[in-house]
């Protein structure tokens, strides 16, 4: 069943909630002599991009079907040439998992996804067995949290001539949606609402040390007017805000003289 349900999670962005065909990926990832596969893959740890709120957000989900039912599990009770007819969302669900009785949609966050099923049918958002495909996932984050994708998923065959449908739900992927900040939580500045580092964390044990001697002096505070008005990779951006301001000058004097060696 752990192949069935990457196989089923892979579905949730090829799937969602649009008709549209702006934006189309190409399906063109190298799965190897692979079957069946999905990219990001998350049994080995891989997911989605996260998501800056109010910053513009892409990320592409490839997916390879297999041709047969029992590549995707081979204990359901199917015979080894019964084929993958189709497969298409029911339905997604965002699950807060800062509240699991907390749901949402992928519209409600500012999300959508373009399906790219090549126009093998008229549903863009139903896939055939042995074929690749994918999805981009684009907008703009609207919403912070960090949500549980529910997926349930249809899969039809045929069986004795007569179509066989089951629907299913699964949760392998984790969608993030945040700040940008320092993420490392041994740093000074972490910043628990950051989903993308930007390089900002001070992991210095001495604040306004921005010199490196283990003590804040005027040698400090020369390197932070060197550098006043920075608002991207700055080096003494001790308020951890992505910038070299005043803030950063207040911080440092309210410090000043101090030494940690």
């Amino acid at each position: 069943m752990k192949r069935f349900l990457t196989f089923s999670s892979a579905l949730f962005a090829a799937c969602l909630m649009t008709t549209q065909l702006l934006g189309q990926c190409t399906a063109d990832f190298d799965f190897g002599d692979a079957t069946l596969g999905v990219s990001p893959n998350p049994e080995l740890g891989e997911q989605f991009e996260p998501g800056v709120v109010g910053e513009s957000y892409e990320d592409i989900l490839h997916i390879l079907l297999p041709q047969f039912v029992l590549e995707i599990d081979s204990t359901l009770p199917f015979f080894p040439t019964t084929p993958l007819d189709s497969a298409s969302l029911s339905s997604v669900v965002l699950v807060d998992l800062n509240d699991t009785l907390s749901t949402t949609t992928l519209d409600a966050v500012g999300l959508q996804v373009n399906c790219n099923n090549n126009g093998d049918s008229g549903n863009p958002c139903s896939f055939l067995g042995g074929n690749q495909y994918c999805a981009s996932l684009t907008g703009t984050p609207s919403v912070q949290g960090s949500y549980r994708v529910d997926i349930y998923v249809t899969g039809w065959v045929t069986v004795f001539g007569f179509p066989f449908s089951q629907e299913q739900v699964f949760g392998s992927f984790v969608l993030d949606l945040g700040e940008q900040g320092c993420t490392n939580e041994e740093a000074i500045n972490y910043n628990p609402n950051a989903v993308v580092d930007d390089g900002s964390c001070l992991l210095e044990i001495c604040l306004g040390d921005v010199d490196g001697d283990n003590s804040v002096t005027v040698s400090d505070l020369l390197e932070i007017l060197a550098e006043f008005g920075c608002t991207e990779g700055c080096t003494t951006d001790i308020s951890g805000d992505g910038s070299t301001t005043v803030a950063d000058l207040l911080e440092l004097l309210s410090v000043f003289g101090n030494s940690c060696s």
